[in-house]
């Protein structure tokens, strides 16, 4: 922290417990400010803030407890209800600070205002509202949706109902934009239904009572959702559309949904009979509208099945709606089926590109974006098999290096880390990149981890890498490692079953009288590892001893172990190939390589292992044809990593002089397609953190100047009365010394004013040293978007910055985050980054 706010502050902060350690009252923890709620009693006469603290309290309790009809009375203050988006007072109503005051739908998803994104389809989508923002917004909403980008889609529904809060279809939108979240989208659905009878015309009704009978009920009394439950859902759900069709058939938007539908009901136990009468629907649309983006559902509907139906829509469908990513990756789908792969991984890297724009814009971090992470581990496989190598290690560096967190991106979650991790692995594998995987070991892009399986993983490729580079002394006792740990978990399963067995005879002494214990107090149960759980590390554990055991043998020259142990490890055929060969069974190496060939039709990396192969058993003949085949292929590779490099006198052989790839002449069915630059970086880049104003508790003004050079955490909190900023604060505490020491300042900016703020501090007992600054006009929220713009409220956010004031890592939400550990280890990680 800057020495100057430190000495003008000079403040010592005391935050207490949670509420319920407050003199052994127990108290709810619903309060937005509880100053607000006992306005009326004159606590800022009593000397201290936390008896006055208390008392409010007890108060708000007391109110709690009294009857529904005088609680009504009492809040008679508050603003009727006036939709989820209509302009409400935060004082006004009793809601712990920073949630919705509408309900718990509402708490999550986007709450800041949506903009008018460029990039977007023409949608038409008639609706009975008067305002042409609602109309604009609505139909933004619609386009997004058919794209799949969920997070924004429900960002502009919510601003259509922002505009019109009696928009009763918007609702339903914003249930339709929580497809992956059946519970949100319930809440939501059941809001357009309570608005459908202020206005709404037949045809929105249709839509909102569709899908409100599609989703299935929540609560205690709720029908069990079985498998035949959610199939009879999904085909009245494909009944109810018709209905809609039968009574407007011109509208290619119900057409559209019900194509989605029919595809994601085959998933549901309604079979997918007709492929071509889907695809004539989708036909009815494309004669409309050529440009629709329902070419992504067309995708959708022949991927598995024949994926040559889908060429025109894959060309389409980018420049259908190219702001949105996933309309860029679709086709990736088609091509990587048609073992075009260049062309997929063009599609993916587009599809890259138009996210990290759009995460700039949005200010969201990365794998807040669906598909995100799923995305860029594709383009990586992609180019993989295209030879693109180097790419595909950076790439996946990259995914490693993004923020995590724990909602969306961590080790334990198929994000941004856990795909970059096994896709550098899998870089460094395929490719035998060994001295680089040794290198990384360790490092910032391949730790060891506190998961044992994660961990194991990596110790077995290391052994593997040791023993590939000849360094056999340590790939042997990084095996041993490994041994160990498997003998110790096989161990620990028979200490299970003897403990079993004795449990078994104890009882059954009990039941014929001979051993009565029954006085004894039972000891507490420790928590321990089951034989299930031993079971399932010793599965995953034994592949790896066999491959590193396997990459021994191929050192020692003895195929037929390679063989044997390759088959236990469940290895890479391509690997086990090159293993084989290695060991001196060359025979045996071509006949798997000859085969991948063919199952593996248009990569580069069989080709290239096949041509080496073949010289190495004397068929320089066939090496040089095979070779004429890789040069084409390996139009856009990296010739210089090991794999290709080797192939240096094949092409001397061939007569090919330098660089031996041959240029790739772009397919004629591709489409437009934008130079990729245009779309967006290609790698994500943390945004500039904005520059504020502000003052410290004294009311002097300080600025976000003073703090540049220096990583920091700012906490934005919703002032003293809201107990669960108090408890961030408290849980802060301990951890400020392991922050410094870790570079690390922390600041927290507060929505109170400098006077109540002086007065908070003052009133407290139990110190830490952390500088509070005043936005009483909450510009500072604003600008970091901490403020839901619907409800015009401020919000909880807690944000990394780094020494060149970049914003590394951020949570904005309806509660503040609190799991600080997790906080302080993340933040270590990204201002380590390399």
């Amino acid at each position: 922290m800057a020495s100057e706010i430190e000495r003008r502050s000079s403040v010592s902060v005391a935050v207490f417990g949670t509420v319920n350690e407050l003199h052994g009252f127990v108290v709810p923890r619903c309060c937005n400010r509880v100053r607000t709620l006992t306005a009326p009693f004159p606590l800022n006469l009593l000397p201290n803030m936390n008896l006055r603290f208390l008392i409010a309290c007890s108060l708000l309790c007391l109110l709690s407890s009294l009857p529904a009809t005088f609680a009504m009375e009492s809040s008679s203050n508050s603003r009727p209800h006036e939709g989820a988006h209509g302009d409400v007072n935060a004082d006004d109503r009793a809601t712990d600070a920073g949630h919705s005051f509408h309900g718990e739908a509402f708490n999550e998803g986007p709450r800041q205002r949506a903009v008018k994104a460029s990039g977007m389809a023409k949608i038409h989508f008639p609706t009975s509202t008067q305002s042409d923002e609602a109309q604009q917004f609505f139909e933004q909403g619609v386009a997004q949706l058919h794209g799949f980008l969920y997070l924004e889609a429900e960002r502009s529904f919510r601003q259509a109902a922002k505009a019109d809060p009696e928009l009763a279809i918007a609702y339903w939108g914003m249930a339709m934009a929580n497809a992956n979240n059946p519970k949100r989208a319930r809440g939501l659905i059941d809001e357009a239904e309570q608005k459908k009878d202020k206005g709404a015309d037949k045809r929105e009704k249709l839509y909102i009572e569709a899908h409100a009978r599609y989703l299935p009920k929540f609560g205690d009394d709720a029908p069990e959702d079985d498998v035949d439950a959610k199939r009879k859902r999904a085909e009245r759900y494909i009944a109810d559309l018709e209905k809609l069709l039968h009574e407007y058939p011109e509208d290619i938007e119900a057409k559209a949904f019900l194509v989605l539908r029919i595809w994601l009901s085959d998933r549901e136990g309604v079979k997918l009979a007709s492929r071509h009468a889907v695809n004539a629907l989708l036909s009815e649309i494309f004669a409309v509208d050529p440009m629709h983006p329902a070419h992504h559902y067309r995708i959708h509907l022949w991927d598995s099945a024949h994926p040559k139906s889908a060429l025109e829509s894959s060309a389409k469908c980018g420049p259908s709606m190219p702001g949105v990513a996933h309309m860029w990756h679709m086709p990736g789908h088609i091509y990587s089926k048609l073992h075009r792969y260049a062309d997929a991984a063009w599609q993916q890297e587009a599809s890259a590109r138009v996210d990290h724009a759009h995460i700039a814009q949005a200010g969201l971090i990365p794998d807040q974006i669906h598909n995100f992470a799923h995305n860029n581990e594709w383009l990586i496989r992609n180019l993989l098999f295209i030879g693109r190598i180097n790419d595909a290690v950076d790439q996946a560096k990259n995914l490693v290096s993004l923020p995590q967190h724990p909602r969306y991106n961590t080790l334990k979650k198929r994000g941004s880390y856990k795909y970059g991790r096994e896709r550098l692995l899998q870089s460094f594998t395929e490719y035998g990149l060994w001295d680089e995987l040794i290198q990384h070991s360790g490092g910032f892009y391949l730790p060891f981890t506190s998961d044992a399986v994660q961990e194991e993983e990596l110790l077995g490729w290391l052994a593997v890498a040791h023993f590939r580079t000849g360094k056999a002394g340590r790939g042997a006792k990084t095996l041993r490692t490994l041994i160990r740990r498997r003998i110790a978990l096989e161990t620990q399963l028979l200490d299970l079953a003897d403990k079993s067995a004795a449990k078994n005879s104890k009882a059954d002494k009990q039941e014929s009288g001979s051993d009565d214990d029954s006085g004894k107090e039972a000891e507490p149960a420790e928590k321990a590892v089951t034989a299930e759980e031993l079971r399932s590390h010793l599965k995953a554990l034994r592949p790896i001893i066999a491959r590193a055991s396997a990459a021994g043998a191929t050192h020692r020259k003895e195929p037929e172990k390679v063989k044997t142990l390759a088959e236990k490890a469940k290895l890479d055929a391509l690997i086990k190939a090159q293993w084989l060969a290695d060991a001196g069974d060359v025979e045996s190496a071509l006949e798997i390589t000859k085969s991948e060939r063919k199952k593996r039709e248009g990569q580069v990396r069989p080709v290239a292992i096949l041509v080496d192969l073949l010289w190495r058993n004397g068929e320089k003949d066939e090496a040089k044809k095979q070779f004429e085949t890789l040069r084409t292929l390996a139009a856009d590779a990296d010739i210089d990593t090991p794999m290709l490099n080797r192939l240096r006198h094949i092409a001397k052989f061939a007569g090919v002089q330098g660089d031996w790839r041959i240029k790739r002449e772009p397919a004629k069915d591709l489409g437009e397609r934008p130079p990729l630059e245009s779309l967006g970086p290609f790698r994500w880049e943390p945004n500039q953190a904005s520059s504020w104003e502000a003052k410290l508790p004294d009311g002097t003004p300080t600025h976000s100047k003073e703090l540049s050079g220096r990583p920091r955490l700012v906490v934005f909190y919703l002032g003293f009365g809201c107990l669960h900023c108090m408890e961030q604060l408290h849980a802060l505490s301990p951890k400020l010394e392991a922050f410094q020491e870790a570079g690390i300042e922390i600041i927290a900016i507060s929505t109170e004013d400098s006077e109540t703020l002086t007065t908070g501090i003052d009133d407290f007992d139990k110190p830490i040293s952390i500088p509070l600054i005043a936005d009483p006009e909450h510009a500072v929220f604003k600008s970091y978007r901490c403020w839901d713009d619907f409800e015009d409220q401020p919000l909880h956010g807690t944000f990394l910055i780094d020494s060149n004031d970049r914003v590394r890592w951020q949570d904005i939400g309806y509660e503040p985050f609190m799991d600080v550990d997790f906080l302080l280890e993340e933040s270590q990680r990204l201002l380590t980054l390399p």
